[in-house]
C-alpha cells in the first residue's frame, strides 16, 4: 500500500509538471462568455428599405470590412473610411473598381463621408467612391484632418477638391441632409494613433502637409495624419434620434482624455476597433466605462490580405487581433460595472454585408 502510495503521488506530480510545461508554451483557451455574461447567436437582420415598417426610426449599420461601416437612420446616413479593395500590396496600392463596384456603388450615396485617419486601411477607396457620377452630382462632403484632404489631392493631380472639408477638435458640423426632415450632426475628437507594437512603435505616423502631387501608391505614402473619434447624431421625422461614437483610433485615456465625448453624453451605439487592443492602457475597459453605451459594436477585426470572409480573421494563421480576448475585455466591463453601467443591452459582432445587385443587404445590424 506504500509503494502504491507513492507511486500514484509521483505519477500526480509528473502530470502536474506535464500541465505546468504545456502552459508555459502555449496559452490555455478561456470561455468565450465570462462569468455574469450570456453570448447569444442569431441570423443576420436584412436591411430595411423605404417603405419597410420600422424604416424611419430604426438605426441599421453595414460593415464592408475594416473600419468601412455605413450608419443610417431613415434617409440619413454617414459613411466611415472607405477601404473595400481588401488586398495589400506594399508598394503598388490601388483601388479595386470590382470591390467598389459590388460594395459602395450599391449603396445610395451618403450624406457625408468621415475619415478617422489617414493609413490605407482607412482611406484608399475614399476617393474612388466620392469619384462615383451620383456622389458628384449630389456633391458629398468628406470630413477628416487636413492631412486627408492633402493626400486625397494627389488623385486629382494636386487639386483640393472642395468637398474634402477639415474638422477640428470638438468642432460640430451640421450636415446638409437631402431627405426632408433628417438631421445629422458630426463632432470630431481629436485623438492619436495606438501603437502598433508593444514598443511603442506606430506605422506611418507623420503628416501629409501640403496636397501630393501623384497618387499615393506606397504603404508610407499613406501617413496617418490627424486622427479624429467622431461621434454622430442621426435624426428622422418620426422623433428618433441616435447617438453614434465612431471610435476608428484607441488610444491611452490619461494621455488624451479629450479623445471621447464628456462623461455623461448619452450614446446609443460606439463602434469599438480591434487593431492595437492589447497596446492601449486599459482599453476597451476604461473606454466603455465612460462611453457606457446601449450596444457595443466591434469592428476592423478583418485582414486585408485574403478575399474569402471566412480566411479574413488571421494572418499566416496567427490571430493578430486577438478577437476571444477583446470580446471578453468589453464583457467584463458591463459584467464587473453592472450597478454604475445599467445602460448597457447587447455586444454586437458583426458579418461583412453582403449587398445584392438589387440593393438588397443581409448582415445588417439593426438598433431601435
Amino acid at each position: 500500500m506504500i509503494i502504491r502510495s507513492k507511486t500514484v503521488a509521483l505519477g500526480a506530480a509528473l502530470s502536474a509538471a506535464l500541465v505546468a510545461l504545456l502552459a508555459t508554451c502555449a496559452r490555455s483557451p478561456r470561455m468565450p462568455a465570462l462569468d455574469g455574461a450570456v453570448i447569444e447567436i442569431r441570423r443576420s437582420d436584412q436591411a430595411l428599405r423605404p417603405g419597410d415598417p420600422g424604416y424611419a426610426d430604426t438605426l441599421q449599420l453595414f460593415w464592408f470590412g475594416t473600419a468601412c461601416h455605413l450608419i443610417q437612420l431613415g434617409g440619413v446616413s454617414v459613411l466611415t473610411d472607405p477601404f473595400v479593395t481588401n488586398e495589400l500590396d506594399l508598394f503598388h496600392m490601388r483601388s479595386n473598381p470590382q470591390r467598389i463596384r459590388t460594395t459602395l456603388a450599391r449603396i445610395a450615396a451618403p450624406d457625408c463621408v468621415l475619415i478617422n485617419h489617414s493609413h490605407h486601411d482607412h482611406i484608399l477607396d475614399a476617393h474612388a467612391a466620392m469619384a462615383q457620377d451620383s456622389w458628384r452630382t449630389l456633391g458629398v462632403p468628406l470630413y477628416g484632418g487636413k492631412s486627408a484632404a492633402n493626400l486625397l489631392a494627389g488623385f486629382d493631380g494636386g487639386v483640393l477638391d472642395p468637398r474634402w472639408g477639415t474638422i477640428a477638435h470638438h468642432q460640430s458640423v451640421e450636415i446638409i441632409t437631402r431627405a426632408p426632415g433628417h438631421g445629422a450632426t458630426v463632432t470630431g475628437f481629436r485623438t492619436e494613433h495606438g501603437a502598433h507594437l508593444k514598443c511603442g512603435f506606430t506605422l506611418a505616423n507623420g503628416l501629409v502637409s501640403k496636397p501630393r502631387q501623384s497618387p499615393p501608391r506606397r504603404l508610407t505614402d499613406f501617413q496617418a495624419g490627424e486622427v479624429f473619434n467622431f461621434l454622430i447624431e442621426l435624426r428622422s421625422p418620426s422623433g428618433a434620434k441616435f447617438n453614434v461614437f465612431y471610435l476608428g483610433a484607441p488610444f491611452d485615456l490619461e494621455k488624451r482624455p479629450e479623445s471621447l465625448p464628456p462623461a455623461g453624453t448619452r450614446i446609443d451605439v460606439a463602434i469599438i476597433l480591434a487593431p492595437t487592443a492589447d497596446n492601449v492602457p486599459g482599453y476597451p475597459e476604461r473606454h466603455l466605462a465612460q462611453l457606457q453605451p446601449r450596444h457595443v459594436v466591434l469592428s476592423h477585426f478583418n485582414s486585408f490580405a485574403r478575399e474569402d470572409p471566412d480566411a479574413q480573421l488571421a494572418l499566416g494563421g496567427i490571430d493578430f487581433v486577438k478577437m476571444p480576448k477583446l470580446s471578453r475585455d468589453v464583457q467584463s466591463t458591463f459584467v464587473q460595472n453592472a450597478a454604475t453601467y445599467p445602460e448597457f443591452e447587447k455586444l454586437h459582432i458583426p458579418a461583412i454585408t453582403i449587398i445584392g445587385e438589387g440593393g438588397e443587404a443581409r448582415n445588417v445590424i439593426r438598433i431601435r
